[in-house]
């Protein structure tokens, strides 16, 4: 069988002549100027002769280290016309071929390694005495990098809000946002949210980025943005709350360091959505601080909630900061040192604190993010997050901002309030401006703005169909990534 596919091979390439009569003489020559010609296309590295030696190479693995001796053969394939082949004269082209394969064949490339399922890794005995909300364990999902992505992290801040009042964090200890005993250990059929989707996937297809790196995945069970100090907290009823929010990510990235290699990284991606953007952007500089021996960029997504007014004339955030600040004492140190205590809760919103922030990051923030507006008091809470006036409002919208196109483009004004309409509009100039004025005065800072109504993008499947004008935020995340970006402000 291995001479057989010699032969087709060599016959396939026109390595020697085939004829029912071929002899030794009239074939000799043929052989010599085909090793030349093979010669000729190795030095050059191209061409046809160097095609053809590549793929006769491959034929020739396992074959028996000597031809026929001379004679005629008979194929089975041509059998029926008689077709002999007289080998005679190419013996000394087959051992050519066969000291090629010896010294010059490269091994084949190992297989690709398939992606390990993420593991769930809980911190019961951490230096820190971190606990979840209800006294667990805090912890992680863990799944290895495999391949070019060994030595890249990407660790990830899920979303879930804030529980503002000790009543409220009493009620969400007893849920998966502030237990881990709801957290399975394989994950790969529970209905976590997020799943391991978007840019959490190890499918090399949905998320080319980082699919292969080493993924760790928080469990969000603090209820202040991984970042509460306050400790033990005993309320009603004799429960005892655990509001441990940084002093969890501190144990998190403890383990990591002693038990799962992070200390030899070379690059290292913080990530994450809603809460969890708010968190990355507050915590970037402080995280990456820790881990100095590597490159460390941040990406916030639906984390940029901003200081407006609401359509009643309130402040509905504002308030949310205040509060999350008395109940959770956030550790946003940089930011409360430079500040009198009166206005800590400009920490909580990154138009007073990213011009600040040195680490690179990259934010993405739809212009009518649904969530943001109606826990902003934007508009009207609706638990299905269709809103009539802004049914058109989609990633390919062609609404640009500040335009007057917008009321005809994005906006069927018959069905908001006056009210409704402008804290909207207020709320959305405030993100854009702030957002240009500080990627302007600072160097560190990549937007993507797509005029959508969606909260939390990239950790979902359908990440890769955000586009605007002809630019994905895919793409634009590689090429930022690689230090390759031109336009650090992509907006509707």
């Amino acid at each position: 069988m291995k001479i057989r596919l010699f032969i087709i091979f060599c016959f396939w390439y026109g390595l020697f002549p085939l004829a029912a009569t071929a002899t030794a003489t009239n074939s000799q020559p043929k052989m010599m100027s085909t090793v030349t010609e093979f010669r000729a296309g190795i030095k050059t590295n191209n061409g046809t002769a160097f095609t053809r030696y590549s793929r006769v190479l491959k034929a020739l693995h396992g074959l028996p280290s000597k031809p026929p001796n001379g004679g005629t053969v008979t194929t089975n394939a041509h059998k029926k016309s008689g077709l002999k082949i007289d080998f005679s004269g190419v013996g000394a082209f087959y051992q050519y071929l066969r000291s090629l394969v010896s010294k010059k064949q490269p091994p084949l490339p190992p297989p690709p390694e398939p992606p390990a399922t993420p593991r769930l890794v809980l911190l019961a005995n951490n230096s820190f005495d971190a606990k979840c909300l209800d006294g667990s364990p805090p912890g992680y999902y863990f799944r290895p990098g495999t391949g070019g992505g060994k030595h890249m992290w990407h660790i990830y801040l899920p979303h879930g809000g804030w529980c503002l009042t000790a009543a409220q964090c009493a009620t969400r200890s007893r849920t998966a946002l502030g237990s881990s005993t709801f957290y399975p250990d394989d994950p790969t059929n529970a209905t976590l949210s997020p799943n391991f989707n978007g840019i959490l996937s190890s499918n090399s297809t949905a998320n080319p980025p980082f699919y292969n790196w080493n993924l760790v995945r928080l469990i969000y069970c603090d209820g202040a943005g991984y970042s509460g100090t306050a400790g033990r907290l005993e309320v009603h009823n004799d429960t005892v709350l655990y509001l441990d929010g940084w002093n969890i990510v501190q144990a998190v990235f403890e383990d990591l360091k002693a038990n799962r290699g992070i200390k030899s990284a070379a690059q290292i991606l913080l990530s994450g959505s809603s809460a969890g953007g708010q968190a990355v952007i507050s915590l970037c500089d402080r995280i990456a601080g820790a881990l100095p021996w590597a490159a460390t960029k941040c990406i916030a997504d639906s984390g940029f909630f901003v200081d407006s007014k609401d359509s009643a004339g309130g402040s509905t955030w504002r308030d949310t900061a205040k509060s999350l600040i008395a109940l959770h004492k956030p550790s946003w140190l940089a930011c409360m040192d430079a500040l009198p205590d009166t206005d800590h809760w400009k920490c909580f919103f990154p138009q007073y604190t990213l011009r600040s922030v040195k680490t690179p990051i990259f934010v993405f923030h739809t212009l009518f993010d649904c969530t943001a507006s109606t826990l902003g008091g934007l508009l009207p809470r609706n638990d299905s997050y269709t809103y009539p006036c802004l049914q058109e409002v989609s990633w390919t919208s062609t609404g640009i901002i500040k335009s007057k196109e917008w009321s005809r483009i994005l906006w069927k004004t018959n069905y908001c309030t006056a009210g409704e309409r402008d804290a909207l509009f207020v709320a959305a100039s405030v993100l854009y401006d702030e957002l240009e004025s500080t990627i302007r005065s600072v160097g560190s800072v990549v937007a993507f703005i797509p005029s959508g109504m969606a909260h939390v993008t990239l950790c979902y499947s359908t990440w890769t169909k955000a586009w605007i004008r002809g630019t994905s935020v895919e793409s634009l995340i590689v090429r930022w990534l690689a230090n390759n970006v031109t336009n650090r402000f992509v907006h509707m």
